[in-house]
């Protein structure tokens, strides 16, 4: 199905077409990776495959947007019904950072907003049934292209992106002064409890390694935060593992750890997605031990971006959700939220779900809401109650 661009074809009536399942639309979606496609990476086909075998997504589809015999661009969906309401979302959406079409080089120009209207309007056509369809966390652009799923109907996300260029002498956008006191405390932890290394997981036992920090991490912090730790879900241990260690020996894999090692402990974790020359810090941890009085997702960061740099990445974003510690490294950025109704029963829920989220992003935009919201939270998780987003 899948053929090289040209003229005619590129200017040819757009339709819709459906791949059932990801198998399905795998030769397809690799080779527009292949051909320089953007997307980001909680788009790339590696993400989506490990993270739906994981969850146990069954119900998946891929709409692919042609012009002629060209793909112009795929659209994956996860599909759910619940309370007789089939809504699709993006595989992962709801876990990821940034949804976005994968867009075939030089396709962006005929994803206009009335293209992209008619073919959300074509879905229910392809798929029966089909009620609500659902983005999160659309990034205004990615790699110099617009997003065309902001087209659609959106609103303000409750948190904001934080996405920016990187480069030689990044870290210098650090203030002077918070520099000078992450390399103060990465000799203190030298002098104190050993030398500082930043690895990288490169055999299995350093991924298992590594995760086992990572958790141990994620449940200290979780349990100060009062919530659950999603992370130690069967399906998000076996998302993180079996993907990390699919991408062994990749220079840039779908998934990986790097690790903050001081003498022999791990104190500190990152683990990171790419897309091209792109790289997503997706969750980070420290420990809460002694070495937990430095800046340690500081000095972590400090060192990866060297890294990065030298690997040929030129931007890196810390995800959504509104952290203090982001904003030394990336800019802050709004994104939205979109939400197309395709039925009777689909316009009636797409009232009330616009505004729990607006109603969400009140909350957590308000200090002093959030602050109470917080509190309840971790009132609830103490008696019993569990759950908790990605990025909380």
């Amino acid at each position: 199905m899948l053929s090289e661009p040209d003229n005619l074809s590129l200017s040819a009536p757009c339709h819709l077409e459906i791949f059932e399942g990801l198998a399905a639309a795998e030769p397809a979606w690799r080779a527009l990776e292949a051909d320089g496609a953007t997307f980001t990476p909680y788009q790339r086909f590696d993400w989506v495959q490990a993270l739906c075998a994981a969850r146990g997504e069954t119900r998946i589809v891929v709409a692919a947007i042609m012009a002629g015999s060209t793909v112009l661009a795929l659209l994956p969906l996860a599909l759910h019904t619940r309370l007789g309401l089939t809504m699709a979302s993006m595989p992962g959406s709801d876990l990821g950072n940034s949804d976005f079409l994968i867009i075939s080089p030089g396709a962006a120009g005929r994803l206009d907003a009335e293209t992209l209207a008619a073919m959300i309007a074509a879905l229910p056509r392809k798929i029966p049934g089909l009620d609500l369809v659902s983005f999160s966390h659309l990034p205004p652009a990615f790699a110099g292209i617009d997003n065309p799923l902001l087209a659609l109907p959106h609103q303000p996300a409750a948190d904001h992106f934080y996405i920016a260029p990187i480069g030689p002498g990044a870290e210098s956008r650090l203030p002077k002064k918070r520099r000078v006191d992450i390399e103060r405390g990465c000799r203190r932890l030298e002098e104190t409890l050993g030398p500082v290394t930043l690895k990288r997981a490169a055999t299995v036992a350093e991924v298992d390694a590594a995760h086992a920090a990572f958790l141990t991490h994620r449940n200290a912090r979780f349990k100060e935060m009062g919530i659950s730790n999603i992370f130690a879900e069967d399906y998000f241990v076996r998302f993180f593992r079996d993907t990390a260690i699919a991408g062994l020996g990749q220079d840039k894999p779908a998934l990986c750890f790097d690790m903050l090692v001081v003498g022999e402990e791990i104190v500190a974790t990152a683990v990171g997605t790419y897309t091209g020359t792109h790289y997503s810090q997706y969750i980070n941890s420290n420990t809460d031990g002694p070495a937990s009085k430095y800046n340690l997702v500081g000095l972590l960061l400090f060192k990866l971006m060297d890294r990065l740099v030298a690997s040929g990445v030129t931007s890196l974003d810390m995800g959504v959700g509104d952290f203090a510690y982001k904003t030394a490294w990336a800019d802050e950025t709004l994104v939205h939220d979109a939400m197309v109704p395709l039925s009777r029963k689909g316009r009636l829920a797409c009232m009330s779900l616009r505004a729990l989220r607006q109603a969400k992003r009140m909350i957590k935009q308000n200090p002093a809401l959030w602050a109470l919201a917080k509190k309840v939270r971790g009132l609830k998780h103490r008696s019993g109650a569990s759950g908790a987003a990605a990025n909380d």
